[in-house]
């Protein structure tokens, strides 16, 4: 490590942190590497303990009926969503769900299924039968064709020597089926021997026509294959944990993404991924590897700048578009664009017969300043903002472009030897620790979607800003007392950091994609701190090819603290939603009129994992739901007059911080004035536009305002409306 980072109290308190719009930043109070971060869960993962399956959970919910009052958050009238959450199955420990770009939950809307692939509860018994020591490594695949009213399970992987571990899959089908007996569920994740080391990867399948504890006997239905090996099979090649970005697409191809390192069993040399493709061949698969090495800034020992922690991949509905990203320095970067975690994309047109690296996203260009002006400056340069991916997801949409959804982190050097550095803040609440963001007006952790295909320069949409942030896991970590999991770990580890989780799922045709995220109300959390202590499950929707392109709902949906009339309230999810995945697609949408609103209801498959209380040695609970969530949408062609373009435009983001829009369907060509009033009805901002026939996007300039919540003032012709925004 370089000496930029061992920086003494004067020269941290000398530092000027300004945007480049002139705004105050907070400072960041110290500096943290990630590689160490990532070191220190791998360790936890490796030595996990194989003896939890004679942990008993407790019965009974632990709760606090006064503790978390929060109720569905949203800033328009929510539509009634129909939420419900039930236990579908158990797992020996969490450390199977530990790894949020794991894909175990897939809906397949081919034959109408829900598959759920997770590690064995303590009371399964897969057959035939394996040393009790092995039993923490036996792989079950749960199958629901009806929204999970009812479930099957089957076993898929058991072996003595090589224990399964960190799975996900789904349903393979073959091309032009309907009959779900016709498909075959399919699960991969690495394996350790005797919970000592990372020999490999398992890869197992079955067909769905006999679903029970039995292993199937098919002939290559489970596959051990090495992480390193002196020689491999033609077109195939060594691949380490791969359990990320796992897909089934129309052309009969599933894949998995995993790594590529000098020493998987060490955890050494990380150089790039191999996407493990599986073709079905005579009632089982056959694998093949593709790899890919991008080129990375060298540190000065010779290592690689890359950090696969975040590795991720996705494709279209027919399988001929994918993208695969890992988070690495790009060669050739420079200031804002040179840090060891942000995307480096690469894309194929031809179902992975080729692959083409993109340009990277160009946080020096002025369109990103929605992201640089929220974070802090270098701590070398004040000048430079660094943006530091810190948790991100990915789909592609309708129309083949990629969708990032990622919350940034500030980065705290250019230096070749310290980029996996980034800042950590102290706040008021609690200055004895430290926070990743400072969790002030402009910023906070904000959810942003990056966009792109390669054909032009990436874009960026702010969908969301969250309350809460990971707390630490490890004994001496900021908010390590405020992780809600029990310390079982080495030295008092904490197993999870109750992170955000970001989730995205698309609909089968790439209209409409979900974002969903996990935070707490810091309003009911301990002293108000602002770590996930009291996790629940938010979701937002965006629709693709709406008249506004990329057009966020208003509606904001908390999926496990219930709103009444929005579903059934389940105390067992309710402030405790750890551990959540969302199936990468979704339901079809159903668009319907309700009044003058327009309404979009999509079925949604999510899962939480969690015990009572939560400890992560005990036999753990996962709880299900896939009923509609219900989003309000602008559209055009509905309400044709000025009452009701005015009464359905909307604002967006919300809150916002320098500017914000106004959305617009107008049926003539009219005059719009929009108005914005403070606490006090004095009207502090006023615009004027002159709107055209059809959808219209009016900016509404923010900047000088103080954060606080105003009223907006939307007049068309002789009709108004008001509507609340919160300037942050």
């Amino acid at each position: 490590m370089k000496t930029q980072l061992l920086l003494g109290s004067a020269l941290l308190a000398a530092i000027s942190v300004y945007s480049q719009n002139g705004s105050i930043k907070a400072k960041p109070s110290r500096f943290v590497d990630m590689s160490k971060v990532i070191a220190a869960r791998f360790a936890v993962e490796s030595t996990e303990v194989a003896a939890s399956t004679n942990a008993k959970q407790v019965a009974g919910p632990v709760q606090n009926p006064n503790l978390d009052p929060e109720q569905s958050s949203s800033s328009v009238a929510a539509p009634p969503s129909a939420i419900n959450w039930n236990p579908i199955g158990g797992s020996i420990n969490i450390n199977g769900m530990l790894v949020s770009q794991s894909q175990p939950l897939n809906y397949n809307d081919e034959v109408n299924a829900v598959s759920f692939i997770f590690r064995k509860s303590a009371s399964y018994t897969a057959y035939p039968a394996i040393p009790a020591n092995a039993q923490s490594g036996v792989i079950v695949a749960g199958i629901t064709t009806n929204w999970g009213n009812t479930w099957d399970s089957c076993a898929l992987w058991a072996d003595a020597t090589n224990w399964g571990r960190y799975p996900q899959g789904g349903i393979y089908n073959p091309v032009g089926n309907t009959n779900v007996s016709n498909a075959y569920v399919v699960g991969m994740g690495p394996v350790t021997i005797a919970a000592t080391g990372w020999p490999g990867n398992w890869f197992a399948s079955r067909p769905l026509s006999t679903i029970n504890n039995t292993l199937t006997t098919v002939p290559n239905s489970q596959q051990f294959i090495a992480s390193n090996s002196a020689t491999y099979a033609l077109n195939t090649g060594p691949v380490a944990f791969s359990r990320y970005g796992f897909s089934s697409t129309d052309d009969g191809v599933v894949r998995s993404l995993g790594f590529i390192m000098d020493d998987a069993n060490a955890l050494t040399g990380m150089r790039g991924v191999s996407i493990s493709k599986g073709t079905f061949n005579a009632g089982a698969f056959t694998w093949t590897n593709d790899s890919i090495v991008p080129s990375v800034i060298l540190k000065g020992d010779g290592s690689r700048n890359i950090f696969t922690q975040m590795a991720n991949m996705a494709w279209n509905e027919s399988g001929t578009i994918g993208y695969v990203m890992v988070m690495g320095a790009r060669v050739g970067a420079t200031n804002s664009n040179k840090s060891a975690f942000q995307p480096i994309i690469y894309k194929t047109t031809n179902s992975g017969t080729s692959w083409a690296q993109l340009p990277g996203i160009d946080f020096n260009a002025p369109t990103m300043t929605v992201v640089t002006d929220h974070i802090a400056s270098l701590n070398t340069n004040t000048n430079v903002a660094v943006p530091f991916f810190s948790d991100a997801d990915m789909v592609v949409d309708a129309n083949g472009k990629l969708h990032i959804g990622a919350t940034i982190r500030t980065g705290a050097s250019s230096n070749n030897d310290s980029l996996a550095f980034f800042a950590q803040y102290t706040v008021s609440i609690n200055p004895g620790e430290n926070y990743l963001w400072p969790h002030i007006p402009g910023q906070r952790p904000y959810l942003y979607d990056f966009i792109g295909d390669g054909s032009s320069a990436w874009t960026v949409t702010t969908i969301d800003s969250l309350s809460s942030e990971e707390a630490g896991t490890a004994a001496g970590d900021d908010g390590v007392n405020d992780n809600p999991w029990a310390a079982t770990g080495v030295s008092g580890s904490k197993t999870d950091n109750v992170g955000s989780r970001i989730q995205m799922g698309r609909t089968p045709d790439g209209q409409f994609i979900t974002f969903s995220f996990a935070e707490s109300d810091t309003n009911f959390t301990n002293g108000s701190r602002k770590y996930n202590s009291l996790p629940n499950i938010k979701t937002r929707l965006m629709e693709v090819n709406n008249p506004i392109p990329y057009f966020i709902s208003p509606t904001k949906i908390n999926v496990t603290k219930v709103a009444p009339g929005t579903g059934t309230a389940n105390p067992s999810v309710s402030s405790r939603a750890t551990l959540h995945y969302m199936s990468p697609k979704t339901s079809s949408a159903t668009i319907s009129t309700v009044g003058n609103s327009t309404v979009v209801d999509i079925y949604t498959p999510m899962t939480v994992t969690n015990s009572n209380p939560l400890d992560p040695v005990l036999n753990n609970t996962t709880w299900y739901q896939s009923g509609k969530l219900s989003y309000t949408l602008l559209t055009t062609g509905i309400n044709e007059n000025s009452q009701n373009s005015a009464s359905n435009s909307v604002i967006y983001p919300n809150p916002a911080s320098n500017n914000a829009v106004l959305g617009i369907d107008m049926k003539d060509n009219s005059s719009v004035d929009v108005v914005v009033m403070n606490a006090l009805g004095q009207v502090v901002k006023t615009t004027k536009a002159n709107a055209q026939t059809g959808t219209n996007k009016i900016n509404i300039d923010l900047n000088g305002l103080s954060s606080g919540i105003y009223m907006v003032n939307v007049k068309v012709g002789n009709a108004t409306s008001t509507k609340k925004l919160i300037v942050e």
